[in-house]
């Protein structure tokens, strides 16, 4: 993909100047990230770009598979080794996130849930059930999930953040086990775990082509900036974006698929990130069920 090729007349002599030609393909973006410092992001790109052969999720499909059970897809098609919560705690969509689903996690639905889990597994009036005895986050997400809230907005800072997840699913899961006592069935909480689990994915739900930014092979512009390149860009003033915005480009999901329908690679998937584990408030340690 050429960023720039643009080609002048002098006059009276009309003699041609070239502005050189620098070229830029969707690759190398992963190595723009790491120059801003990002670290999670290119990771995730990258994984991308190594699937072969190319895997495309649609509406549909992006949608089923996200409430399926991760354990019955495909290895190509899930990822639970490059995200890392430590790495995600540094950025306050997830801090404050899970600060709003630790007060929230054992709502009416958060009960249903678990009261739904632990019948899978047995009649707990009989019984003692536990659940959540796991690092195995597919397995985890399966049987001990409980509850969920959406972070991360298109209009949040431009960072690896942004970049890696955007907006993303934060799940909360339980570990701990049943106890009857004088005729009452409890659940013992002993942790609760926060992981993150979203698609990456070059998915167009709409009409036009999502845009991912407008990029060079060292950075992509802020949104300021992003701002007064496309207003330029779409008023045609190309000049103008040669002479202030040289070796930039805008990126768009399609780019992505005519990367894949080219190269035969290039892959969709699920995301997960490993676990972290907490204690819970004093309050919510004894569940009734």
């Amino acid at each position: 993909m050429a960023v720039s090729s643009t080609t002048t007349t002098k006059e009276p002599e009309q003699q041609e100047k070239k502005v050189s030609v620098d070229f830029f393909h969707i690759d190398m973006i992963p190595d723009a990230m790491r120059e801003m410092g990002w670290e999670m992001a290119p990771k995730l790109m990258e994984h991308w770009f190594e699937i072969s052969p190319a895997f495309i999720f649609t509406t549909e499909s992006k949608r089923k598979k996200l409430d399926e059970d991760a354990r019955n897809l495909p290895s190509t098609q899930v990822s639970t080794e490059i995200v890392k919560m430590s790495w995600a705690l540094k950025f306050e969509q997830v801090s404050a996130g899970i600060e709003e689903l630790t007060g929230r996690w054992k709502s009416m639905k958060g009960i249903a849930r678990l009261r739904k889990l632990l019948q899978n597994k047995g009649d707990f009036n009989k019984g003692a059930i536990s659940l959540g005895y796991t690092d195995d986050v597919m397995e985890l997400d399966n049987t001990s999930q409980v509850n969920l809230i959406t972070i991360g907005s298109k209009f949040d800072t431009v960072n690896d953040w942004y970049g890696a997840m955007g907006n993303s699913n934060l799940k909360v899961c339980v570990r701990g086990m049943t106890q009857v006592r004088e005729g009452k069935v409890f659940f013992i909480v002993d942790k609760l775990g926060f992981y993150l689990k979203d698609t990456y994915d070059f998915v167009d739900e709409g009409n036009s082509s999502e845009p991912l930014g407008v990029w060079s092979k060292n950075r992509i512009l802020n949104k300021e900036e992003t701002g007064i390149y496309m207003s330029t860009y779409l008023s045609g003033f190309w000049g103008h974006l040669v002479r202030s915005f040289s070796g930039f480009v805008p990126i768009f999901n399609k780019d992505f698929r005519k990367w894949q329908k080219k190269h035969d690679s290039g892959g969709d998937y699920i995301v997960f990130s490993d676990v972290l584990w907490v204690s819970p408030r004093e309050t919510d340690k004894e569940i009734p069920l």
